[in-house]
């Protein structure tokens, strides 16, 4: 997944989950998800977006620091299940 699908995935969740906000809260998250777009691959990016989504539904929406720390979460895991540097 490409960062770009991924905040846009995330703001259907948002928007579908909250209100038009939404919408500009995903697209503060682009940098994380280049940043694990970076680092990984596109299905860390998808792992991440997803972490995102779930807690989006559960009526939480993290802020940038908050997606940061899921997104090194995901990045730690990438690294040990999948060989990562």
């Amino acid at each position: 997944m490409e960062p770009e699908e991924a905040v846009r995935q995330l703001e259907y969740a948002i928007d579908a989950s909250l209100d038009e906000t939404g919408q500009r809260a995903a697209a503060g998250y682009r940098p994380t998800f280049e940043r694990v777009a970076d680092r990984a691959d596109g299905s860390a990016v998808y792992t991440l977006a997803s972490k995102l989504a779930d807690e989006v539904v559960a009526g939480d929406r993290p802020n940038p620091s908050e997606a940061n720390a899921t997104a090194d979460r995901v990045l730690d895991d990438w690294a040990y299940t999948d060989g990562g540097a």
